[in-house]
């Protein structure tokens, strides 16, 4: 029997402090160097627009498609750090702009009115004002990309481009200063290539890529009204070494580049011939799938995410899915009825609509191995053994009945409110938020759970300790 790939990656701990001291390298050196000011306002100016400056690079390779960063940790968290630092990095990038200029001088009243004009019109800063444009339009449309109406690719590809053209601008003002030094130009030039050639042979790989390196499509079949399955061959014969739970990055068609990527979780198990993916339909891609034939190239790139089981059971393992997240649901279960495991399992899968509901004989073969009786709900329609309703506290203790919720590891793949809500149940239940696992996307639907409150408290802290860093270089 084949193991499983181990989980790659740094710890958070890890990820956090090479993080901070990244962000802060710049900072401690130009300390060291003795670099300083006789205005603390001018201090503090230098010392936030290092850190923004930092702190931009590194978003270069804080988007998701490093194992080191993401593997250990999960590629939605990563993504959603990505996203979260972006406005802080702003907000910095502000501050540097509100010390240059200082506080208004009743002894010169028209002292920030001259400052102001200086540096919007002076030729030698451009390149700053062109940085910080561009950076406010980056991180504005980042956080509008869900309701404007251009496509995804179209997105995708301004922001890759406006990204390497702002670490472009970025480093230019930074040399451009011409008081740091020759050591002081090697840091930031190396920090800029250690940052960016990373994020660019995500692309260069793909585009030289053999097409014989590409999976051909072997069938597509419409499983619900909105959820198709797509089942790849590999020709050369290879399996895609993965971890039941994860995903890939999927262009169908055979395009090289990541723009036209698209992330769909694995359906099948490590030992099945095929892959086989889950794609619900939301418009644009994947209401095209159904035009879709055999022998279509698919470039596969991947497996990512790190959700599934720790591979450390110690009182059992509830699987709850909810819509198209059954995918990872029926990889996990196919997986452990394969390798015979003796791990007490629990299984829930729900619906809005029994219609919306993957066949049950693609779940039966593997919840027959593991002797599972599974808890099917919908809220609407009819089906074979589907109760009506949601999933709430009453299955939940229903679930968990007959195990140690201390013990018990708890995995939930769906829609953004059904995971969180049922993440505070079954948190208030005794069951460790470190072993509750979900990916979560998206924030815009949906309440936090105590689960994301204790993650983007961590972000919080880690923005508060960079903060910290700069009060104490700037008054000491």
């Amino acid at each position: 029997m084949t193991d499983l790939p181990r989980r790659r990656g740094l710890p958070p701990l890890i990820l956090a402090l090479l993080y901070t001291g990244a962000v802060l390298l710049p900072l401690a050196f130009a300390a060291a160097a003795g670099e300083a000011h006789r205005h603390v306002t001018m201090q503090f100016a230098a010392a936030t627009g290092t850190v923004a400056a930092g702190m931009i690079l590194l978003q270069m390779i804080s988007s998701g498609r490093f194992e080191a960063v993401s593997g250990r940790i999960g590629i939605d968290i990563t993504m959603a750090f990505h996203k979260w630092a972006a406005p802080v990095a702003l907000a910095f990038a502000l501050a540097h702009v509100a010390f240059l200029i200082g506080l208004p001088d009743p002894e010169r009243p028209y002292r920030v009115t001259r400052r102001l004009l200086f540096y919007a019109t002076s030729d030698t800063l451009w390149d700053a004002r062109f940085a910080l444009l561009l950076l406010v339009l980056l991180v504005v449309l980042a956080l509008l990309r869900d309701r404007l109406p251009a496509r995804y690719q179209i997105w995708r590809a301004s922001h890759a481009l406006g990204a390497v053209a702002l670490v472009a601008l970025l480093v230019w003002h930074i040399l451009g200063d011409g008081r740091m030094g020759p050591a002081g130009t090697a840091l930031w030039i190396g920090f800029a290539l250690a940052v960016t050639l990373p994020a660019l042979w995500v692309y260069v790989k793909r585009l030289t890529r053999p097409a014989r390196d590409c999976w051909t499509v072997a069938g597509v079949r419409k499983l619900t009204p909105r959820i198709w399955e797509l089942t790849l061959d590999n020709p050369q014969g290879h399996r895609l070494r993965f971890r039941p739970g994860q995903f890939v990055w999927a262009s169908v068609g055979g395009r090289r580049l990541p723009l036209h990527d698209h992330p769909f979780s694995i359906a099948s198990a490590p030992h099945d011939p095929q892959l086989r993916l889950l794609i619900q339909e939301v418009g644009d891609f994947t209401s095209s799938l159904g035009s879709v034939t055999p022998g279509t190239r698919v470039g596969i790139d991947g497996p990512h995410g790190s959700f599934g089981p720790s591979g450390k059971p110690r009182g059992g393992l509830v699987l709850i899915a909810g819509g198209v997240g059954i995918a990872p649901a029926l990889s996990i279960l196919t997986d452990l009825a394969h390798r015979g495991s003796a791990c007490p399992v629990r299984f829930a899968y729900s619906a809005h609509d029994t219609k919306d509901m993957i066949p049950q004989e693609m779940l039966r073969p593997a919840l027959e191995a593991l002797n599972v009786t599974p808890l099917l709900m919908a809220s609407t329609g009819t089906g074979d053994g589907v109760a009506q309703g949601r999933l709430g506290k009453a299955q939940m203790q229903r679930l968990l009945d007959g195990l140690d919720p201390a013990q018990t590891e708890v995995l939930i793949c769906g829609p953004g409110p059904l995971m969180t809500s049922l993440t505070d149940l079954l948190a208030g239940m005794g069951v460790p938020l470190s072993q509750i696992d979900y990916e979560r996307f998206s924030y815009g639907s949906g309440a936090l759970s105590r689960k994301d409150k204790r993650m983007l408290g961590g972000f919080t802290l880690l923005f508060a300790a960079l903060s910290a860093a700069i009060a104490a270089y700037s008054l000491t």
